[in-house]
C-alpha cells in the first residue's frame, strides 16, 4: 500500500487490514443494530424492550465508554486470524484482550459495581501499553493502531472527568467532553509516536503483553519471514575452544561461530542442514570479505529511489513490514557465483522513518547447481517450499491449501547478508523478525525513503 510521505504512519500493515475494516464498518453496524432493536421493541419483544430501556437509562458517559469498549473488542477480534499462523502467542493474547473488553462491556451496560474502575483499567491500560511501545520504538504507528487507541483513550478520559451525578441520556456536557477528549487523545498519541521515532531505538525487544503484543509483531513477506524466536541457539553443542568472532564492516556486527540451526520454520529448509565443519582460516577470511564487499556495494541502495532507478522492482507485496526487491536483469544474467556488485535481491523493512535497507540477498538462478560456499559453513543457503509464485513475484503461500494465484514451486537457494544490527551477525540464516525490525529502527535512512 502506497503512502503519501516519507513516514510509514499512513501505511496499514497487512495484518491490521481486518481491523481497519472493523473500524470502518462499526458505525453502520451499530446504526443497523439500533434500528433493529427499535423495530423489535415496537413489536413488543420482551428482551428488546428490556435492552432498549436499559440503554436509555445509561448516562452519556457510559454510552461513550461502551463505544470505546466495543471498538477495542471488534478490532482485537478482527486481527486474531491474521496473527494466528505467524504469531500464535500474540493471537492468543488478543483473544484474552477481546474477552476482557467484552466482559467489561457487559459489566458497564448493566451498571454493576465498580464498572467505571474496570472500564478505565482496560481502556487506559491498553492505551498506556500502546504509548509505551511507541515511545520505546518497539512499534511503528499506523492508522489502525492510532485510531483504535485514540478512541479507547478518549473514552477513558471522558470517564475520568468529574461530574456531580450520572444523568440518563446524552447531555450537552457529555457531548462537549467527548468532542474535547478525542483530539486530546490523538495529539497525545501522535506526540508519543514522534518521540519514539526520534529515539535511538536501541532498546531491548519488547515483552509480550495482551494490549500491545500484536502491534509489535512483524509482518515479513508471505512465506519468507524469519523465525519468530530467532531460529537457533548460538554455540549449541560445540566446543568453546573452537569459537571465534570475526569483525566486519556491516552494521550487523561480527560473524560468530559456532551455531546450530535447530528447527526451521514451516516452508523453509537449509540446502545443507548437516554443514557443521569448522571453517578454515581461508574460509573465515572469505566470509569476512564477502560481508565487507557486499556492505560497501549496497551503500547506494540505502536509497530506495536509487534501487528502483537501477532496475529493482518489488518481488513481494509492497507496504508490508518487509519487502523484497529483485533486479530481473541481474537475476537473469548471473552465473552460479556470488558477486557483491551484482546482488539480485534487496530487502527493505518499513519503519516510522521510512524504508530501511536491511539485507542483500543472493539468489541462485533457476536450475542452478549447488550454490557456492566461499565461507564454508559460515555461508549457508536455504530454500522455501510453500510460496505461490507468479513469474518473479511472490503472491502468497500454499499453507491454507492450493495456491489461488500463481503456482507452488521450490525457490532457488538464497543467502542473506544482513546490514542492520540484529544481534545474530551478518550471515545468520534466520534472525528473528523483531530483531531485524528493531535493528532497522536504530538506523536513520539517508536519504529519507518512502515506504517500500
Amino acid at each position: 500500500m502506497d503512502m503519501s510521505g516519507p513516514n510509514s504512519v499512513w501505511v496499514v500493515p497487512s495484518e491490521h487490514i481486518p481491523g481497519l475494516v472493523a473500524l470502518v464498518a462499526t458505525p453502520l453496524f451499530l446504526w443497523l443494530a439500533y434500528c433493529a432493536l427499535q423495530g423489535l421493541r415496537t413489536r413488543h419483544v420482551a428482551w428488546a424492550e428490556t435492552t432498549a430501556r436499559r440503554l436509555s437509562e445509561l448516562s452519556g458517559r457510559a454510552k461513550v465508554v461502551l463505544f470505546g469498549l466495543w471498538i477495542g473488542f471488534v478490532v482485537h477480534v478482527a486481527i486474531i486470524p491474521t496473527h494466528w499462523k505467524d504469531a500464535h502467542g500474540t493471537a492468543l493474547l488478543f483473544c484474552l484482550d477481546a474477552v476482557v473488553f467484552a466482559a467489561v462491556g457487559v459489566w458497564t451496560f448493566l451498571a454493576r459495581p465498580h464498572w467505571k474502575l474496570a472500564s478505565v483499567a482496560i481502556l487506559g491500560g491498553t492505551a498506556g501499553f500502546y504509548a509505551l511501545y511507541l515511545l520505546a520504538g518497539w512499534e511503528t504507528a499506523d492508522p489502525v493502531g492510532l485510531v483504535t487507541t485514540t478512541l479507547e483513550l478518549a473514552a477513558a478520559l471522558v470517564l475520568l472527568v468529574p461530574v456531580s451525578a450520572a444523568v440518563p441520556g446524552f447531555r450537552t456536557r457529555d457531548a462537549w467532553t467527548t468532542v474535547a477528549a478525542v483530539p486530546v487523545a490523538l495529539i497525545t498519541l501522535v506526540g508519543v509516536a514522534a518521540l519514539g521515532g526520534s529515539a535511538t531505538g536501541d532498546a531491548a525487544p519488547p515483552p509480550s503483553t495482551p494490549s500491545s503484543a500484536s502491534r509489535a509483531s512483524s509482518s515479513a513477506m508471505p512465506g519468507m519471514s524469519m523465525g519468530s524466536t530467532g531460529g537457533k541457539t548460538k554455540g549449541a553443542g560445540a566446543s568453546s575452544a573452537a569459537a571465534f568472532s570475526l569483525p566486519t564492516t556491516s552494521p550487523a556486527g561480527a560473524i560468530s561461530w559456532p551455531y546450530s540451526m535447530g528447527t526451521m520454520e514451516a516452508g523453509m529448509k537449509m540446502v545443507d542442514a548437516s554443514c557443521t565443519a569448522r571453517p578454515s582460516a581461508n574460509q573465515q577470511q572469505a566470509a569476512v570479505s564477502l560481508v565487507d564487499q557486499t556492505t560497501a556495494a549496497m551503500a547506494p541502495y540505502r536509497s530506495l529511489a536509487a534501487a528502483k532507478a537501477a532496475g529493482y522492482v518489488p518481488l513481494t507485496p509492497t507496504g508490508q513490514r518487509q519487502v523484497h526487491y529483485i533486479n530481473p536483469t541481474i537475476f537473469g544474467e548471473q552465473g552460479d557465483g556470488v558477486d557483491p556488485n551484482a546482488v539480485p535481491v534487496l530487502v527493505y523493512d518499513n519503519t516510522n522513518r521510512g524504508a530501511v535497507l536491511v539485507a542483500a540477498m543472493y539468489l541462485m538462478s533457476v536450475g542452478a547447481s549447488t550454490p557456492p560456499q566461499p565461507g564454508g559453513c559460515l555461508t549457508q543457503w536455504h530454500v522455501h517450499t510453500n510460496l505461490c509464485l507468479a513469474g518473479l513475484k511472490v503472491v502468497g503461500t500454499d499453507t491454507a491449501g492450493a495456491c489461488a494465484n500463481g503456482v507452488n514451486a521450490v525457490t532457488p537457494p538464497m543467502m542473506h547478508v544482513w546490514l542492520v544490527p540484529d544481534g545474530s551477525g551478518p550471515l545468520d540464516p534466520e534472525p528473528s523478525n523483531l530483531a531485524v525490525l528493531q535493528g532497522a529502527r536504530t538506523l536513520v535512512p539517508s536519504p529519507q525513503n518512502a515506504t517500500a
